[in-house]
């Protein structure tokens, strides 16, 4: 009986300890996120491959949603870059809203996109959330939040990003 609460006290004493929960936040503290690299110019174009919507108020009013949308980089700073939004459309509860303008902007490590734009007589907010290279292609989550006067929209989209 000894033997078995003797066990943790000689496990410790061997020196082959995991780091603790400390050393492991401390060691991901200092990895730096690489930067992305884009300038003034680029397109960056994001092209649903799955998506849906519902309705604000009713989420039990809902359907299949898709679109694309296409920006520009107008700005680099050292914190992001400033975002124009030149074209693209959204397919939702079977209208098709065609952008016209928008702006937006990029965190400097390109996770997190937000904006907003206008689409016809509809005005709609962006975010997209970059999800990571999986083979060679770049996937995103593109949420909308487009007004078209008494009528609004929350769609979710599975995108492409390519720049």
């Amino acid at each position: 009986m000894a033997l078995i609460f003797a066990y943790p006290a000689m496990a410790s004493s061997t020196g082959t300890q995991n780091p603790n929960y400390q050393q492991l936040l401390s060691h991901s503290q200092s990895a730096t996120p690489e930067r992305l690299k884009l300038s003034p110019g680029q397109t960056i174009t994001l092209t649903s491959v799955a998506g849906g919507f519902w309705v604000v108020g009713d989420r039990a009013s809902n359907g299949t949603a898709s679109g694309s949308i296409t920006i520009q980089v107008s700005g680099a700073l050292t914190g992001g870059y400033i975002l124009s939004v030149t074209g693209g459309n959204f397919n939702i509860n079977g209208t098709t809203y065609a952008i016209s303008t928008g702006s937006g902007e990029l965190g400097r490590y390109g996770v997190y996109m937000v904006g907003n734009g206008q689409a016809g007589s509809a005005q709609f907010l962006f975010v997209d959330r970059d999800l990571g290279k999986f083979g060679n292609t770049n996937y995103g989550v593109l949420r909308v939040d487009l007004k078209d006067g008494t009528s609004e929209f929350a769609a979710r989209l599975l995108v492409t990003i390519a720049a």
